[in-house]
């Protein structure tokens, strides 16, 4: 590893990254999906979901489809609303994206660390 820790901590210079996943070169998953998929797992609600990230619902759908048209599986089950409204559950390859994404992305973060 390349030490340059003295000259960047000086000048408080820190190496930044962005992840995400593609498959081909098709993108597939990032930062601002993970949010989305994230609260839609503690909100159960796209809606809601949309709104705690600052999407529109159109987009945070947009978002859903493109997920799993490139994944070629669903990362969300809903459930259409009644008189209570409808509800959406994080699938388990949905759960599989978020872990995997967290996971790696700590890992980054500690790569990154200056020495």
């Amino acid at each position: 590893m390349i030490n340059l820790s003295f000259s960047l901590k000086e000048r408080k210079i820190k190496p930044a990254f962005k992840l995400w996943f593609e498959i081909g070169d098709n993108y597939v998953f990032g930062e601002g999906t993970y949010g989305l998929l994230d609260e839609i797992r503690r909100k159960k609600s796209i809606s809601a979901a949309a709104k705690a990230t600052n999407m529109s619902y159109r987009h945070a759908w947009d978002l859903i489809k493109e997920v799993e048209k490139h994944s070629g599986e669903p990362v969300i089950k809903t459930q259409k609303g009644g008189k209570y409204g409808g509800s959406s559950e994080v699938t388990s390859a949905g759960l599989s994206l978020l872990t995997s994404y967290k996971k790696l992305k700590k890992k980054m973060k500690n790569v990154c660390k200056l020495e």
